[in-house]
């Protein structure tokens, strides 16, 4: 049986859940980043930990908004950074190491775990900001919080793209091709 996810009620409760959701997460990276030899694996953790800082700086500015301490103009609702993708990591860690493919596959016994734990927590994060952005009577919240799952929505998928490379690097190029 699926166990069912209970949403707040109150947008404000609905953002403190969302900021210690991010909070988690970027002490989950900033861990996996110290623990986790595939370099990237490591590369992935280090930039979800700078997302989750900005997704912790812009809910802070929401809740602001709300408490009218704020002008909704000035909240940054969508992230200014490069989208985070797989492709996008692993071509600039390809450049910047100039690594074989060997090396970038390389990681050590406790690497899969990591970067499973950290797909569990974008997936809840995920859906927990599509479920919260379908019960927002609040427009402007709404669309945050559905920005917000689309972000955690791309580093569900890069990592996923991160697990089956570390898995079989070999198998991976086969079916994804090259960059």
């Amino acid at each position: 049986m699926e166990e069912k996810m209970t949403i707040p009620e109150k947008t404000e409760d609905v953002l403190k859940l969302a900021l210690e959701m991010e909070e988690e997460g970027y002490r989950t990276y900033t861990e996996g980043v110290k623990t986790i030899k595939n370099s990237l694996g490591k590369r992935m953790l280090e930039r979800l930990a700078q997302d989750e800082l900005s997704h912790m700086n812009r809910i802070r500015e929401v809740y602001e908004a709300l408490e009218g301490k704020r002008d909704w103009e000035s909240v940054t609702m969508q992230s200014t950074e490069e989208s985070v993708t797989f492709q996008n990591i692993f071509s600039r860690l390809k450049n910047e190491l100039k690594q074989s493919t060997e090396e970038l596959g390389s990681h050590g016994v406790d690497d899969e775990e990591v970067i499973e734990t950290a797909i569990n927590l974008e997936n809840y994060s995920r859906f927990y900001y599509s479920e919260s952005a379908k019960q927002a009577k609040d427009e402007s919240v709404k669309k945050f919080l559905e920005i917000l799952a689309n972000e955690e929505e791309n580093h569900y998928k890069a990592l996923r793209n991160v697990n089956s490379f570390m898995a079989d690097p070999a198998t991976w190029f086969a079916t994804q091709g090259k960059f």
